[in-house]
């Protein structure tokens, strides 16, 4: 299954971005496919903070979506991700986007990913990776809701 997930790091997000690849790709059931250009954001959430660097990144993956948060939270704590305060800094956030035609809404875990639609963050990198992704159930193209993005967070294309 093909899996889109966003990346974002403002505490070393240079270092910790390129960490978190290295450390998806070396997943024994996780395969990187390609990464977006990476994009400068200002924080997300009302909490004053150094700037983001935000991608998204494709994978193939034979793991189930909710085996796949557990090895990506995996990551986060290995690369020091501390959750002390909601939409703070942080060392790494990854969030799974989509999942192959995956829709799913646990306590832990909503795919499509909520922010998506609302993000451009999110969105935007993904259609430089994916411009013919669509959403899982309604087939509507991602790139129609474009337009409709509530919160605009990117400064710029860094790549």
């Amino acid at each position: 299954m093909t899996v889109y997930l966003s990346l974002g790091s403002n505490i070393r997000p240079r270092h910790h971005l390129g960490a978190v690849l290295r450390l998806l790709d070396a997943q024994a059931a996780v395969w990187l496919l390609g990464e977006s250009p990476w994009y400068e954001t200002r924080p997300w959430g009302g909490i004053a903070q150094a700037n983001f660097l935000n991608l998204v990144c494709a994978i193939e993956t034979s793991l189930l979506p909710l085996q796949l948060q557990q090895a990506t939270q995996a990551i986060e704590q290995q690369l020091g991700r501390v959750r002390a305060l909601r939409n703070g800094p942080r060392t790494i956030d990854i969030d799974i986007l989509l999942a192959g035609d995956t829709r799913l809404e646990t306590p832990t875990l909503t795919i499509p990913h909520p922010g998506l639609l609302k993000r451009d963050f999110m969105l935007v990198p993904l259609l430089d990776l994916a411009p013919d992704a669509r959403l899982p159930g309604s087939g509507e193209r991602l790139i129609d809701k474009r337009a409709h993005l509530s919160y605009h967070q990117i400064i710029r294309k860094l790549t």
